[in-house]
């Protein structure tokens, strides 16, 4: 009996020494979400103290975007279809910050094979995903650069191609960029990048996707838009570039390459990046501040 009681002891004292000092967050969670028992990497996590999550449920910090995914998955769990499941997901920390996760949980049941609790274990993604982003974007624009480009770009000729819907290669330069450099300095010339960028992002709707992958060269990939709209849309970009102003009314406008066709399994994005960048050599040599269809 004694050896029975000093082994109990022994492996409730190893499991309490794996449980608090885990270099991953974990979490005993009921069948209703409240939180049971928590590690401290859970709550370095997710912000909040032991006596605070214990208050509340994974409901209550889980973005809301990500929380009908995650009640499936443990739908599927209780049901038996699964026997664990992991997905990416974000909690809302108790600062109001967002921190990406990757979350696995299965679930523990009682001696009658009846669900008692769930077993959480949740990994910190954000250095990967922030050394992702930084990887794949621009510093200065906050848009993608080109490896970011060719990723998504790339996604998204797969997805049209599987849809048999056009995309529209975009390729700009800007116009008078050097001379503004010039004139006045690096300082401006950052500026004047910055604010392209910004005006970029309130074209391109969540389907679409915009790139710095040169000095002052642009791209954009647009998706679904007929010859005449990917057209009309470039156009009222370029108006609107050509009416930013940044130093003693000096702006700058962008010569444009555009190329719109509906992609087959062996349409090539490097091939389409060329194109519209002819497309966009010819405006340059027309004279500069003007849209030029890639033939």
């Amino acid at each position: 009996m004694q050896a029975i009681q000093t082994a109990l002891a022994l492996a409730e004292r190893r499991f309490q020494a794996t449980f608090h000092n885990a270099p991953v967050g974990i979490a005993h969670v009921g069948m209703d979400g409240s939180f049971l028992l928590v590690n401290a990497r859970f709550c370095e996590i997710t912000g909040y103290c032991a006596d605070a999550l214990m208050r509340s449920g994974f409901q209550q910090i889980t973005h809301a975007d990500d929380l009908r995914a995650d009640e499936a998955l443990l739908a599927r769990l209780n049901r038996g279809e699964i026997p664990r499941y992991s997905m990416e997901k974000r909690y809302i920390r108790l600062d109001g910050a967002i921190v990406w996760i990757n979350l696995t949980v299965s679930m523990m049941r009682d001696e009658d094979g009846e669900p008692e609790l769930y077993v959480a274990v949740v990994e910190d993604l954000s250095e990967v995903r922030k050394a992702h982003h930084e990887s794949t974007h621009d510093p200065l624009t906050g848009l993608r650069n080109r490896r970011g480009f060719a990723d998504r770009a790339q996604a998204m000729i797969d997805q049209a191609v599987h849809a048999w819907e056009p995309v529209s290669l975009v390729y700009l330069d800007l116009d008078g960029f050097k001379m503004l450099n010039d004139r006045f300095g690096h300082e401006a010339g950052d500026q004047c990048l910055i604010d392209v960028g910004t005006l970029l992002k309130a074209y391109v709707r969540p389907m679409d996707v915009a790139a710095r992958i040169g000095g002052d060269e642009f791209v954009l990939l647009l998706s679904g838009l007929t010859d005449d709209a990917a057209t009309e849309l470039v156009e009222r970009l370029r108006v609107s570039l050509s009416q930013l102003v940044w130093m003693d009314d000096v702006g700058v406008s962008g010569s444009f390459g555009l190329l719109t066709t509906v992609p087959t399994a062996d349409t090539d994005l490097a091939a389409m990046i060329r194109r519209a960048d002819g497309a966009m050599l010819q405006a340059k040599r027309a004279g500069r501040n003007q849209v030029v269809l890639a033939g």
